[in-house]
């Protein structure tokens, strides 16, 4: 078995930080220690070597970290109230609210960033060799990239005072399921290589904005997926419960990382789970955006992809 790779991601640590007991969390990080885990960077789709319990302290010193410098983490919390109401979630914000918020952080981006790179010095006695040599062409870089990030900005358009349309838009997973183009889809009884492809279907036709949306993400292989396991969400094919509310359970949360483990999974060999909803779900996104990935539950794996037996009680 020594040609297996464990892989682990931001996601997982996310979700293992969520227990509640310190202890649990521990046991969890040195499972991943002793299959020496390789953690996938998420930003270059590469796998680090590095041990987990180091990448395990990392990631709690960011996160605990009050450094903020561009307000991307308050955009974040942002965004995800937007996603949370949208979704039919109880939200007190208004559209309007959140809109304004959003262009908050868009407006003051530019200057952020400018204030940044004249911040940015590089000290060469710091610089390990073979680095050292390249000071100057680090210097050039910024310069560089001060001239143009105009280009750049001057794209970034806020529009939160567009979000208020949402005001009038029936809201969350029930008015959309029961549309009736979707609710005579009959979608779970659709060979899983068809459900997206019916959904995006009824979407492309009906529905403008829709169709707009969905080929903006749909030039990548984690956007089709993303688009895909959204759509099955909403339609009710094999949906996750992230509209009910449940005692200190964050539903919607635990369904935004299923799909981001779906996601990130996708240039692996293996997508092992236990959860037969999200299996279908993943099946099904996998085949629409064409990922070659086999998802088997754990058993299987052991029993048809390894070849191994394991032994029953008798």
């Amino acid at each position: 078995m020594s040609n297996i790779e464990t892989i682990y991601s931001n996601i997982t640590l996310k979700e293992i930080n969520q227990i509640q007991k310190d202890s649990y969390k521990i046991e969890h990080i040195n499972l991943l220690d002793e299959l020496d885990a390789k953690y996938i960077d998420i930003h270059n789709n590469r796998l680090l070597n590095t041990k987990p319990s180091q990448i395990w302290g990392n990631y709690l010193e960011e996160l605990n970290s009050n450094d903020d410098t561009l307000g991307e983490k308050e955009a974040l919390r942002t965004f995800d109230l937007l996603n949370r109401k949208i979704s039919g979630l109880p939200i007190n914000n208004s559209f309007h609210e959140i809109g304004m918020n959003l262009d908050k952080f868009l407006n003051a981006l530019p200057d952020k960033i400018y204030d940044l790179l004249d911040n940015f010095e590089v000290n060469q006695e710091e610089l390990k060799e073979p680095y050292k040599k390249y000071t100057k062409e680090i210097g050039n870089m910024k310069e560089i990239l001060k001239n143009n990030l105009p280009k750049v900005l001057n794209k970034i358009e806020p529009k939160g005072s567009e979000f208020i349309k949402f005001n009038d838009l029936p809201l969350g997973t029930k008015p959309f399921r029961e549309y009736l183009s979707i609710k005579n889809l009959k979608i779970n009884d659709l060979d899983s290589s068809k459900v997206v492809l019916a959904i995006e279907d009824i979407l492309n036709r009906e529905n403008e904005s829709s169709k707009t949306w969905i080929e903006s993400l749909n030039n990548t292989l984690e956007g089709k997926i993303s688009i895909a396991y959204t759509l099955m969400n909403w339609a009710g094919y094999y949906p996750d419960d992230f509209d009910k509310n449940k005692k200190n359970r964050d539903r919607f949360l635990a369904s935004t990382n299923d799909m981001l483990h779906a996601t990130i999974a996708a240039r692996s060999c293996y997508l092992i789970s236990n959860d037969n909803a999200f299996s279908k779900k993943a099946i099904a996104a996998y085949k629409y955006a064409g990922s070659k990935t086999i998802i088997c539950s754990s058993k299987d794996f052991i029993e048809e992809q390894c070849k191994l037996k394991i032994p029953t009680n008798n």
